[in-house]
């Protein structure tokens, strides 16, 4: 894995962002006594927590292509591609989790959002300066290229 490249920091920097997401609570809502937490890997009340299935989908999919832009370094016009669809489906996630509390809402007491869906916006922002690097790369390797 060469790390030389200011994308695959950028990338890792996403992936680990998001692997931390996924393992704390989103939103954590209070329905008459009784607490019930969304999180990507573990939502339910306490004692009987279940991954949500469309929140976990959404970020293993985006952790795996996440990894996988990581490796192919040598193809950037691929690693592009998965920059496009990582930042697709953290877009995604954070639109999903966003519905589900606007749903909710109505028929709770309580909402608590925490801090922690701070974390994909940040993966966001580095996907983006990921997206950002891999095209200055290829517009540098397309002019040296040229002088050939």
């Amino acid at each position: 894995m060469v790390i030389q490249r200011l994308q695959t920091l950028y990338l890792l920097v996403s992936l680990i962002l998001m692997v931390i997401f996924a393992f704390m609570p989103s939103v954590i809502i209070n329905m008459m006594g009784v607490v019930y937490s969304i999180s990507v890997l573990h939502s339910g009340t306490t004692g009987l927590y279940h991954p949500d299935l469309l929140l976990t989908t959404i970020a293993a999919l985006q952790v795996i292509l996440t990894i996988i832009a990581i490796f192919k370094f040598k193809n950037l016009k691929l690693q592009l591609t998965l920059c496009s669809f990582n930042f697709a489906l953290i877009l995604v996630l954070l639109l999903s989790i966003v519905i589900v509390t606007v749903v909710i809402r109505d028929k709770v007491s309580a909402i608590h959002v925490t801090f922690y869906n701070v974390l994909p916006v940040v993966a966001l922002v580095m996907q983006v300066l990921a997206y950002r690097a891999i095209n200055h790369d290829k517009k540098l390797l397309s002019s040296s290229s040229r002088l050939r």
